[in-house]
């Protein structure tokens, strides 16, 4: 392997930096992802996302076992109908 600095546009730099964050968690696999690209193999699997959902709020134990259980309850009546 060799190092070698390029000079990329912003667009494509920023486009490169969002593809490996989503592909491998950070930035550190850039090299990887641009490797990848060059010799064509751009698609690759990628790892299934994680759904993050903001609440506003924190909840204990107790109340997120409820939701929990009245989402099963909404997903099997659901089922029923």
């Amino acid at each position: 392997m060799r190092r070698t600095t390029v000079l990329l546009e912003e667009e494509l730099y920023q486009k490169l930096v969002q593809e490996a964050v989503e592909r491998y968690g950070s930035t550190k696999k850039l090299s990887l992802l641009i490797n990848q690209k060059l010799k064509g193999e751009g698609q690759a699997p990628r790892p299934s996302k994680r759904i993050t959902v903001r609440l506003g709020g924190e909840l204990g134990p107790e109340k997120i076992e409820k939701l929990i259980e009245k989402g099963w309850r909404e997903a099997i009546g659901w089922k029923r109908q």
